[in-house]
């Protein structure tokens, strides 16, 4: 495609000479023909980009008629660039349809455009929408609802039973029976070996956008509100509740509730309520202040 191809998807102004771009690279190993992105500016990055005559640079304002070849001036490099691979370059691997070796009970209701990967099993009450993926050996059943363009990775989870015991009189722990369900928004990632539990009574939520990393735990009765971005190893015990636009890096305890546009450090331990646009860190979590 050309240069101007990719500024006119953008549309953002094309600057320099028209190029054909065949293929991306990284700044650190820059190819001629590559679509490249710099989103900080230096005199080592412009050294770089100016080193190859046939390279279309998606830079920042500061770039501005120092680039001898081909750019384009974004306010923001790395998210124009992953526009740019996610519409140029990704590989189109999944397909609608049903594996032959995915087993679909009677009863769930399963878009005709979502794509049900390699030994799935999706129960009798559940539903899946739209141009949703669910990749191989993921486990779906009890009452629970995906919405449209999910992205489910392999040997996910969801809709088991939590882990909720009360003692009985003589000590014993008793089962608490879970009879909730699970509701997944729409344009929700969920990573690999990732377990989320249906709620007790009512509904484990996860609302609309967010993305979970791999390995995580979502408890019976969380709610994760929409926007919000988990990393992995996280476990949320029932009860906790993340608010919506929160960068979640480090562990929380049951019944917390954390605020909008917050965000926790890696490492941290949450054992109290944290309030909107607030930024923790340590163990226990406490305020971060410059």
């Amino acid at each position: 495609m050309k240069s101007t191809e990719i500024a006119a998807f953008l549309q953002l102004e094309h600057f320099g000479e028209i190029i054909d771009v065949i293929t991306f690279a990284s700044l650190s190993n820059l190819k001629e023909n590559a679509v490249v992105f710099a989103k900080k500016y230096s005199s080592d990055n412009l050294s770089i980009i100016n080193g190859k005559t046939k390279t279309l640079a998606i830079v920042t304002g500061e770039f501005k008629d120092k680039i001898e070849g081909s750019y384009i001036i974004s306010p923001n490099p790395r998210l124009d660039y992953l526009r740019v691979l996610e519409r140029f370059f990704s590989p189109k691997e999944d397909f609608p349809g049903i594996h032959p070796s995915a087993v679909v009970e009677p009863g769930a209701i399963v878009s005709p455009t979502a794509c049900i990967g390699a030994h799935c099993f999706i129960g009798p009450e559940v539903t899946i929408g739209d141009n949703t993926i669910i990749k191989p050996n993921t486990t779906i059943y009890g009452k629970v609802t995906i919405g449209c363009n999910c992205y489910i990775k392999a040997g996910v989870s969801i809709g088991g039973e939590g882990f909720g015991f009360e003692r009985d009189e003589n000590g014993v722990p008793i089962h608490f029976p879970h009879f909730g369900s699970v509701i997944i928004g729409n344009n929700v990632y969920i990573g690999a070996n990732t377990t989320i539990s249906r709620a007790t009574l009512d509904a484990t939520i996860i609302e609309d956008n967010v993305k979970i990393d791999d390995l995580s735990l979502i408890s019976h009765n969380c709610h994760i509100h929409k926007n919000t971005i988990i990393t992995g190893l996280k476990g949320f015990g029932g009860g906790t509740e993340i608010g919506e636009n929160c960068w979640v890096a480090g562990s929380t305890i049951q019944k917390i509730k954390i605020g909008n546009n917050s965000m926790v450090c890696a490492g941290s331990v949450v054992l109290r309520d944290v309030k909107p646009g607030t930024t923790v860190f340590g163990y226990p979590a406490k305020k971060f202040e410059v």
